[in-house]
């Protein structure tokens, strides 16, 4: 969204959240026309921190005054949400859901604009979380899918009653996402590595590594293991395997990636290792793109990453523990190219992704038809909500700013 914004809508004032500490201006040169801050907003116990959710209510209720985010959001010409693409919906748990929730109904209290950016709705299996959902989908100024199928839920939530103009059917903003060259340290190593070679990218999700993914996402059998597999028969096809982590959590454990690719690299065959690079854990969404972009062919779990290769044009494989990766894949003419791992495990698994693997060059030639005009709609829905963005700005005077 800020790449669009940069590019688009030079002199912007952008806050966006997330979930560090205190206000810390950008210092990337990456967005040279924007004026961009990161701003810390969290659930957190410790209340009394101006980070945690509960303050900045509080904060509102007294006008904003003395609380960064809160005077933030009273200042903005509109709060865009994306719910980090796919998290609105109480799949994930009701903690998960009050965050996704929150900064919405914090756009909601001070009367601001809500945007809500390209995303996935539901599913909602409890009827608070549905509540919640409609709700909020109600009250929101513009309202985006990503998808076809996220389309037609966005209506159901809104009702018979909502105004259509509002609801829009989109596209992943990880379609507009502009790759980048890593630093010379990680580039050079990762050409080095793939040069003159057919390399395949794996992503494994540390979210679905142990037994306790297993057992939340109803998952039909072991996924390291049969992401295992996958890296094993790619190499045995002749392919070096560049194994890319999506997530990285601090200090590589839980659902980090990074955590689930050494399982998979310990449980290999010292001679199969030689084949396989690790790419660092530290890189950012563009500079991983820029390294999926290198592959014949992807295949993985994180949504995102599966998205880093389509949009480059990769073929590439969306092993899938929920219904919303489809959705997507169907977007690029690649609804075939998915499997269910919690229908699929193991060998047959291995063979579907073996299947779509031999099959890379015709999906090359059909993404080469279906990927331009998807990212020509990443960019165009972007711009019209900062367009719509201008234009309530202007109706109130006010500054060209966003949160």
């Amino acid at each position: 969204m800020i790449d669009v914004i940069d590019a688009v809508a030079p002199g912007s004032r952008v806050s966006a959240f997330d979930d560090g500490w205190g206000v810390r201006r950008d210092a990337s040169g990456r967005y040279p026309s924007t004026d961009l801050e990161y701003v810390g907003v969290r659930l957190s116990r410790r209340w009394h921190r101006p980070e945690s959710w509960a303050r900045i209510r509080l904060s509102q209720a007294f006008g904003g005054l003395g609380n960064p985010a809160a005077g933030r959001i009273a200042r903005a010409d509109a709060v865009g949400d994306i719910s980090g693409g796919d998290s609105f919906t109480d799949m994930y748990g009701p903690v998960r859901l009050r965050s996704v929730a929150a900064p919405k109904l914090a756009a909601l209290r001070a009367g601001r604009p809500l945007v809500l950016l390209p995303q996935t709705y539901g599913p909602f299996s409890t009827r608070d979380g549905r509540a919640l959902a409609e709700r909020l989908v109600r009250s929101a100024a513009l309202a985006y899918a990503r998808d076809a199928r996220s389309y037609q839920r966005l209506l159901e939530l809104a009702g018979a009653q909502a105004d259509p103009a509002r609801l829009r059917d989109g596209v992943d903003v990880a379609f507009a996402l502009r790759p980048r060259r890593p630093v010379a340290r990680v580039a050079d190593a990762v050409e080095a590595a793939t040069e003159g070679e057919v390399v395949a990218g794996v992503n494994v999700s540390g979210l679905l590594r142990d037994s306790v993914g297993r057992e939340r996402f109803g998952l039909a059998g072991d996924y390291v293991a049969t992401m295992t597999g996958l890296v094993r028969a790619l190499i045995d096809e002749g392919a070096r395997v560049l194994l890319v982590p999506h997530v990285h959590v601090p200090g590589g454990q839980g659902e980090s990636d990074i955590a689930a690719i050494d399982e998979v690299v310990a449980a290999l065959p010292v001679a199969e290792r030689l084949r396989v690079t690790v790419v660092p854990s530290e890189l950012d969404a563009a500079e991983l793109k820029w390294c999926i972009a290198r592959c014949a062919w992807f295949a993985g779990s994180r949504m995102h990453a599966t998205i880093g290769a389509l949009s480059s044009q990769v073929p590439a494989f969306g092993y899938a523990y929920s219904d919303k990766t489809r959705g997507v894949f169907e977007t690029c003419g690649m609804g075939e190219h998915v499997g269910d791992a919690r229908e699929v495990t193991g060998p047959g698994a291995v063979e579907a992704m073996a299947v779509s693997f031999a099959a890379r060059e015709v999906s090359r030639d059909r993404l080469g038809e279906t990927v331009p005009g998807v990212v020509d709609r990443a960019h165009g829905q972007l711009t019209d909500a900062v367009d719509a963005i201008r234009r309530w700005r202007d109706e109130a005077g006010g500054n060209e700013a966003i949160a």
